[in-house]
């Protein structure tokens, strides 16, 4: 993966890494994972609505257009 920052942020992570003695890397790992706790949380539930299936199914339908 690649990502681009401003020089000055990344300054500032190089410097954080070099502190913790940790790869930059795992610290922005680290920082991702933290921000997706807090701002978009693994749910377990799963996303449904309600509907029904009234008719037929036709495989010649689905991959009519391969």
């Amino acid at each position: 993966m690649s990502i681009t920052m401003d020089e000055r942020t990344a300054h500032r992570l190089r410097r954080y890494a070099l502190a913790e003695r940790r790869p930059v890397s795992q610290v922005v790992e680290m920082a991702i994972e933290k921000l997706l706790e807090q701002k978009a949380p693994v749910s377990h539930q799963l996303v449904t609505s309600s509907g029904s299936f009234r008719g037929t199914f036709s495989r010649e339908e689905t991959y009519e257009e391969r």
